[in-house]
């Protein structure tokens, strides 16, 4: 049996009831809160008991005062003259409990109560503030890939995990703030004729939100099809947990040294800093030491184009250029090929470039194949008066006369191909290219 046991806090900051509640369930099962840390509660092993818990806060305290400070140690010593025993505490959060069932609470005044939510908001609303709109900008953009670039954020399993977590975090931000204003609006007509208002709880919701963002960076690693990146991720994730274990490892060495807390703030502010510096250097350097490694980079086969403009026209020439791209997820490849000529070169040869999309997954076919088909959704689009060519489905055309530019849409069950070419493709070459990008 073990015997300790390790929870996150799911609470407000100013649901105090919520987690003195919690707290209480817990010793009922049988384990006493121990420790109250940033990022969660410690518990350890004992008899279950049937105990009452209340948990205050007080902004005169700080995460960086000395550890029995002597404000503190003062407040301590109130509270156990009236009963109650500190169970833990973390700065101003501070936790206690008591068997005695006819202990006086500790918290008598409900607008003292509300003054300190009030001045602790104010310390955090700018930062909030700009978090929220952070948040909200990552999900308007997120909706626009969606919309109008899907390809894109399907094949990419960095965006699109990071729009999930982005996205969950707007939605939290946004039931949090509401949450606190019905409080705050109900706390403060409570406050004034002497009544507490309990705080609606959204615990679960976060839950739900922390859970959903863990399976979005999952799907980072399994998504990928190239297994250096699982490595890369996972290093990654160790190293910028340092930025959060760095300064608190700091911040409670010098706590329990006895250090001033002005001392202490500067050494945990300055720890932050630099952590987050060489965490920064050392990723950087990481990825680019790590590009050309087999385990980062796709085989030569594929990275290989399967047409180029000499398969056309016949014209091998040295001077052309190819560039190639390939993105790869759960969801769909996407390879995009340019070959061209340098600008500065005053070569007049033909130029080709084309995007290829397999889909794994045929649910995102229509909504792939609008995103190829809107690329020109100023000009009308028109099938093609020939069958479909080399096995296709469907075939799209588009032709610019006043730029000399012709744009198919080739399509196959599981394969879309978007072709286009700055000359007069002739029915030969468009069964020679749909022979070469058939799947």
């Amino acid at each position: 049996m073990r015997k300790h046991h390790f929870h996150l806090q799911y609470f407000s900051f100013y649901d105090l009831d919520g987690m003195g509640r919690h707290l209480e369930e817990m010793a009922a099962r049988g384990w006493m809160l121990e420790k109250m840390t940033t990022f969660g509660w410690h518990y350890r092993r004992m008899e279950p008991k049937r105990l009452r818990f209340t948990v205050t806060y007080h902004d005169t305290f700080s995460v960086f005062d000395p550890e029995q400070s002597e404000g503190q140690q003062e407040y301590q010593d109130l509270c156990r003259q009236s009963g109650w025993e500190v169970a833990a505490a973390n700065g101003p959060l501070q936790a206690f409990y008591t068997e005695d069932e006819d202990a006086p609470p500790i918290e008598t005044d409900p607008q003292l109560v509300l003054e300190t939510v009030e001045r602790l908001v104010k310390k955090v609303r700018f930062s909030s503030i700009l978090l929220l709109l952070a948040a909200l900008f990552n999900f308007w953009m997120l909706i626009g890939r969606i919309l109008h670039n899907p390809i894109h954020l399907l094949a990419s399993p960095p965006s699109l995990a990071g729009g999930i977590c982005w996205t969950l975090l707007a939605l939290y931000s946004i039931v949090a703030l509401v949450t606190y204003g019905r409080w705050h609006r109900k706390a403060k007509a409570a406050a004034a004729v002497g009544e507490f208002v309990q705080v609606q709880s959204h615990k679960w919701l976060l839950r739900t939100i922390l859970g959903v963002a863990a399976l979005a960076l999952l799907y980072i690693p399994v998504a990928s099809r190239l297994p250096g990146y699982r490595l890369l991720l996972a290093v990654a994730l160790v190293l910028l947990s340092l930025i959060f274990f760095v300064p608190s490892t700091v911040q409670r060495l010098l706590k329990q040294r006895g250090v001033s807390a002005k001392v202490n703030r500067r050494c945990t502010i300055l720890s932050n800093v630099t952590t987050t510096v060489l965490v920064t250097v050392l990723l950087t350097t990481l990825i680019f030491s790590l590009m050309d490694n087999p385990a980062f980079t796709l085989n030569e086969a594929d990275m290989t184009a399967p047409l180029a403009a000499a398969d056309l026209t016949g014209i091998d020439d040295e001077r052309y250029v190819q560039q190639v791209h390939v993105d790869r997820s759960i969801f769909l490849n996407h390879f995009t090929c340019h070959e061209e000529t340098p600008f500065d070169d005053g070569a007049d040869l033909p130029c080709l470039s084309y995007e290829i999309v397999d889909l794994h997954v045929p649910f995102f076919y229509t909504l792939c194949q609008n995103e190829l088909r809107s690329h020109e959704a100023a000009f009308p689009t028109i099938y093609l008066p020939a069958p479909p060519i080399a096995d296709t489905t469907k075939v799209y055309a588009l032709y610019v006369p006043s730029e000399s530019l012709c744009r198919f849409l080739f399509c196959w069950e599981n394969r879309i191909v978007e072709l286009c070419a700055n000359w007069i493709l002739t029915n030969e070459q468009l069964e020679t290219a749909a022979r070469l990008l058939a799947p």
